[in-house]
């Protein structure tokens, strides 16, 4: 064994032997029609809903016990509202990926009715089985929401967003992923600056915007859809399977009606095509 690798060794037992984990778990009871905030630096949260009149909640840390001693891990209620944070207070901002091996990790379990505001600096974040709006913001990592009723915003600055089976309106926004955005029964708004954009509608249109910088937008749509649509590719081609009685047809523009006219889909991409899919 060489003197470096037996330093290396010596270092990394050093800190294995710092590292530690804490464990803070909170029960409240609750009514339906509240709302759950979470305040959290580099740390994944998933949130999802259940048949209960309780939040629970379950946050995890992981890093030096020095780390640890002046971490703040809480979670309290005022009235019908629940607030869950995790933050290390520093100089070098809050829950440092590197000296917290990975960030932490948060469990919360809601009321299905029950309003939903997430914030994190560093982490995933995962939302399912809920009713209610929900505000889901991470500034690094990637963001995916099922089967909710209610509006969702989702932003992201580093990674996709998806979304299926969300009865209310989506609004996403990503700098640095690709947009799924599924059996969407409401307004959808979707933009990337570095992906692709795939959505598809279930039920009436009530406007969709899709942009991307870097990359192709899928539409599907039902047969019956009525629309007014402004589409505009500086990198791709144009198709339909429904048919666009065209007003302006030309290369990388094209604006016209669908089904007789309707609510405005304004869809653009400097990098990719654009297709319209007739859904069965």
């Amino acid at each position: 064994m060489t003197r470096y690798s037996a330093i290396a060794l010596v270092l990394l037992a050093a800190s294995s032997a710092n590292a530690a984990e804490k464990t803070v778990e909170r029960t409240f009871t609750v009514s339906p029609g509240g709302s759950l905030i979470v305040d959290a630096d580099s740390a994944s949260v998933h949130v999802s809903g259940g048949n209960t009149n309780q939040v629970t909640v379950r946050m995890t840390a992981q890093g030096s016990e020095e780390d640890l001693a002046t971490a703040k891990l809480d979670a309290f209620q005022k009235d019908n509202e629940v607030t869950v944070m995790m933050r290390r207070p520093g100089k070098k901002g809050w829950f440092n990926w590197g000296s917290w091996n990975g960030g932490g990790h948060i469990e919360v379990t809601v009321p299905q009715h029950y309003g939903i505001n997430v914030h994190t600096s560093g982490g995933s974040v995962e939302l399912t089985d809920s009713v209610g709006s929900a505000a889901l913001h991470t500034s690094g990592g990637d963001i995916v929401a099922k089967n909710v009723n209610g509006n969702v915003e989702a932003r992201t600055s580093g990674g996709g967003i998806s979304a299926d089976r969300i009865r209310g309106d989506v609004d996403a926004g990503t700098s640095g992923g690709d947009l799924r955005l599924l059996h969407v029964d409401g307004k959808i708004r979707g933009q990337t600056s570095g992906g692709s954009v795939e959505c598809s509608l279930v039920g009436i249109n009530r406007g969709i915007s899709a942009k991307t910088s870097g990359g192709s937008i899928h539409l599907s749509l039902p047969r019956a859809t009525t629309a007014n649509i402004e589409a505009t590719t500086s990198g791709g081609g144009f198709n339909s399977e429904l048919p666009v009685a065209t007003k302006t047809w030309e290369d990388g523009h094209v604006k016209g009606s669908i089904n007789g006219g309707g609510q405005p889909i304004d869809v653009s991409t400097s990098g990719g095509s654009i297709s319209l899919r007739a859904a069965d």
